[in-house]
């Protein structure tokens, strides 16, 4: 069996070059790319319902037990998602927004009255252990432990606790319930790191967040279209500016989480806003086909959006300039998607999307 470790700044994927979420195995044989598919990997599925690819570093190589052990990452246990909510929410009562990121989140096309009740917050550099030991004191250091993103610094002989995440706007991520269950922050300053996070606690040898579906704040009937689309402030400006509730994976391979949600939510139809660039990206446009597939499958009414990249990459660009999306029906989705066999075996391994 493999042991695996995770890309860093310091040991990116070899495949997408990226330095976070794919994996290498400690032989350095083998390389799990999450992101990008050349065509020589081999895909599977892990079992948070997330396309991977493996591939081979070297001639010699071989798949072996890699085929059904992942890698993974020692986690400390999660709070339970209320005690999540009522640390997250005393977290950003201590918190400010600052004028800049207001000034953003009006710009998205959110009035003031929605940036209140979604709870927006700027998270800055200094007074990070002042308000966790405020939490601390208020919930209990066990509770907090539990908590991502909350963790204790050493330094020497001196021990406290802070805060993690870079410096930017911090956006709520909640449940079906309107719980806070994560915190997501979109970066100020893009470095080579990703422009959104999640707070999380792992380097510290705490809890991570998983990788919640987030349900916006709204006061729809049930019972109405359901929209579905990648990010969680997208999907918070898209349910303002539509009426339609738009819910968010945060990545698109992971849609199959949407699944169990939608047999909670019944939706009389379910919309699927990718961004896009899924015309030139294969990546996006995989995960569109194979989601179109699977609700159909799965006997939901399904409708694909669709608008030219000129009008904007995302949903909330394009419901914001005023251009309303085309809706298409998912028969000329199914139509352009195929399988393709693994060398191995009978066994579907993947579906195309034939772009034209």
């Amino acid at each position: 069996m493999r042991t695996w470790y995770h890309s860093t700044p310091h040991n990116p994927c070899p495949i997408c070059g990226k330095l976070d979420w794919c994996a290498r195995s400690m032989d350095g044989a083998l390389a799990l790319c999450r992101r990008v598919d050349t065509g020589a990997g081999l895909h599977k599925v892990d079992k948070a319902g997330a396309d991977f690819w493996l591939y081979r570093l070297n001639s010699r190589s071989t798949y072996g037990q890699s085929l059904i052990e992942l890698p993974s990452q020692p986690q400390a246990e999660r709070a339970d998602p209320a005690t999540l909510d009522r640390t997250y929410r005393a977290l950003l009562a201590s918190l400010p927004l600052s004028s800049t990121h207001r000034q953003a989140l009006r710009q998205r096309g959110l009035a003031d009255r929605d940036i209140v009740q979604r709870g927006y917050r700027t998270l800055a550099v200094h007074g990070r252990a002042t308000r966790v030991r405020q939490l601390v004191a208020d919930f209990g250091a066990d509770a907090c432990a539990r908590v991502p993103g909350l963790y204790i610094v050493e330094c020497g002989s001196q021990q406290w606790w802070s805060l993690a995440g870079v410096p930017g706007l911090l956006i709520p991520v909640r449940d079906i319930d309107g719980r806070i269950v994560a915190l997501k922050v979109r970066a100020d300053h893009l470095g080579e790191g990703p422009k959104y996070t999640y707070l999380s606690s792992t380097k510290h040898g705490g809890p991570g967040p998983s990788a919640p579906v987030h349900v916006p704040l709204h006061g729809l009937s049930p019972g109405g279209p359901l929209r579905l689309t990648e990010g969680e402030l997208k999907a918070d400006v898209a349910t303002v500016l539509s009426g339609v509730l738009t819910i968010a994976v945060p990545g698109v391979t992971l849609w199959r989480q949407v699944l169990p949600l939608l047999e909670a939510l019944r939706p009389t139809r379910v919309l699927l806003a990718f961004d896009a660039d899924w015309r030139q990206n294969p990546h996006v446009a995989r995960a569109l086909a194979q989601a179109t597939q699977a609700l159909v499958e799965a006997g939901h009414p399904v409708g694909v959006e669709t608008w030219d990249l000129s009008q904007g990459k995302g949903i909330d660009d394009v419901l914001r300039a005023g251009y309303p999306p085309a809706l298409q029906s998912s028969v000329p989705w199914l139509h352009r998607a195929r399988t393709l066999p693994e060398k191995s075996g009978g066994r579907p391994s993947h579906i195309i999307v034939e772009v034209r």
